[in-house]
């Protein structure tokens, strides 16, 4: 199929030149240059020389003898051809998406079946008002802009003012730890004086009745060598009080003997030493997640818009490795699939109501179902097929994984598990039913969090289930029927819903404190359930209970 560029401006010669005519490119015609016009700046060809001469008889002209003295292209630079630097930019091919010159189109694009001149490009695109459209987007782009570097000065102001007040809560926290040491300094010196006064006092006392017995047995040594009785009744007395006095003397000798090695020895707490060197550092940094623009998007399938529920319940939101995001509705027991734009691409039924879902993989997630199943889906070419079912011998509520370990809640403690099914161990017990619901692990391990429904209450457990700490707050209110939305983000950040409180909060690390509100209602965010911060689009996304939309949230 010829080309419309082809049968118009190119029609008249296939040749390629060095130099074209101005006026013969002017009129479609594609003619070699003779001439250069240093006045007027354009190249003629001998015809058209002719009547530029009898126009203006007083510019001089330069004959290809003087070729040297052209220009190197005879074309403004916006309007020449990258490769072919003396020739116009005159069509664009619509196959290849190219503006292209005469010697493109003869070189590499003769085939091509959409080749049109820029001219009649331009004219339809004027038609259709997409000069206007993309006037209008380039202005609306340009005000995100100034508004997104505002916001990253702004940004930046925040982020050293927040560096240095956290430098002053390093030195406070510094001398915090000195005044504490230096506290246990004296009171261990104090107790270390009182100790030692006490043991010279003790020495003191045993060496003076050492020099009392010495001096006692000494007189009564003297006085058997030395006197001659002049009856055997003196002596026979002498010798009763000498005996006497031997036998004190051997009872002094041997409390002394289980005495004379009085030392002192200095036993550190082992703890302390154990607990500095387990530390990287004087506490964590935990980034607050802050949010500006949000939107709503409506996840509600069409075939449900028939069915007597009235709305969904996103239960559960998990992103795969690879960055698909999936979503479970309780309500209308499914999973779905969302696309880039936060529509439902693909959804899949399940047999039971989801409580949660998490990623195991790259295109993996596991489901835990309502009746005692965990469900593994597998998304492949955007559609969600059925990959296995893991059956458990108790109940199934939270759920989530870490390097090849699952971690599975029943509403009464936590149990864990292999990826292929194999349970290793019940790691913790609960106080009652629901108090071992919701569940997220660090990015580390090194934490476990569990959310209780009951006490409305987060529990922080080690590696090996024990307990570190627990965390009240009153925005951890999640009533009734609303299930704790818990996540833990790849920075290690943690988040937490509060249903009846409308509020979805941030804890640090080690479950001690609240460290932001990061939405709450003003934010237009009701009855909370799941959250989840997605870290490539830097986008916070929030399932509410009651209603068929999620909330998208800008983060900064």
């Amino acid at each position: 199929m010829a080309s419309n560029l082809e049968s118009s401006i190119y029609k008249e010669s296939d040749s390629l030149f060095d130099f074209s005519c101005f006026t013969c490119q002017e009129n479609d015609k594609n003619t070699e240059a003779e001439f250069y016009c240093e006045k007027c700046s354009k190249l003629y060809c001998g015809k058209c020389l002719e009547l530029h001469n009898s126009l203006f008889k007083k510019h001089a002209t330069l004959g290809k003898k003087n070729i040297s003295q052209w220009p190197q292209a005879n074309v403004d630079a916006l309007e020449q051809c990258q490769k072919h630097k003396t020739e116009k930019l005159t069509g664009f091919c619509e196959d290849h998406n190219q503006l292209i010159c005469h010697n493109c189109h003869i070189n590499n694009h003769q085939k091509c079946s959409h080749v049109v001149l820029i001219a009649d490009k331009v004219k339809n695109l004027h038609k259709k008002g997409v000069f206007q459209q993309l006037s209008a987007t380039v202005n609306s782009q340009h005000q995100q802009l100034i508004q997104m570097k505002y916001d990253f000065e702004e940004n930046m102001k925040s982020l050293e003012k927040s560096y240095k007040k956290i430098l002053e809560e390093i030195n406070a926290l510094r001398k915090t730890i000195n005044d504490s040491l230096d506290l246990l300094e004296k009171n261990t010196k104090k107790e270390l004086d009182t100790l030692l006064a006490t043991m010279r006092t003790s020495i003191q006392t045993d060496i003076e009745i050492c020099s009392k017995s010495i001096n006692n047995i000494t007189c009564l040594k003297e006085d058997l060598q030395t006197r001659k009785d002049k009856s055997e009744a003196l002596s026979f007395i002498k010798y009763r009080k000498c005996l006497d006095q031997s036998h004190n003397v051997e009872a002094v000798l041997q409390e002394m003997t289980s005495k004379n090695d009085r030392t002192l020895a200095f036993n550190p707490h082992k703890t302390i030493q154990q607990t500095l060197s387990a530390l990287s550092g004087l506490g964590f940094y935990d980034p607050i997640i802050k949010v500006k623009r949000s939107k709503k998007f409506n996840v509600k399938i069409e075939r449900h818009l028939q069915a007597y529920i009235v709305n969904c319940v996103v239960s559960g939101i998990c992103v795969t490795a690879i960055g698909q995001l999936l979503i479970t509705d309780y309500n209308f027991k499914s999973v779905k699939l969302l696309d880039q734009t936060y529509k439902v691409v693909a959804h899949c039924d399940l047999p039971g109501s989801p409580y949660y879902i998490c990623s195991v993989d790259s295109s993996l997630v596991a489901i835990a179902l309502i009746n005692n199943e965990v469900h593994f889906i597998r998304v492949t070419n955007d559609q969600l097929v059925n990959d296995r079912i893991l059956e458990l011998q108790h109940y199934c509520m939270g759920i989530a994984h870490h390097k090849s370990n699952l971690y599975i809640t029943d509403g009464s403690a936590l149990y864990h598990y292999t990826v292929d099914g194999r349970l290793v161990s019940k790691m913790y017990k609960g106080t009652d039913e629901c108090s071992v619901t919701a569940i997220a692990v660090s990015p580390d391990g090194g934490r476990i969090y569990v959310a209780n429904w009951n006490s409305n209450q987060l529990v922080i457990l080690s590696r090996d289930g024990t307990v570190i700490s627990t965390f009240t707050d009153p925005a951890l209110d999640w009533g009734q029927r609303a299930r704790p939305g818990l996540h833990v983000t790849d920075a290690g950040q943690v988040l937490v819903c509060g249903c009846r409180s409308h509020k979805i909060i941030q804890v640090d690390r080690d479950g001690r404190q609240r460290l932001a509100e990061v939405v709450t209602s003003k934010d237009g965010v009701r009855n909370p359930i799941s959250v989840y911060y997605r870290k490539h689009t830097g986008s916070l996304i929030v399932g509410m209970w009651g209603t068929d939309d999620i909330i998208v949230f800008e983060t900064q």
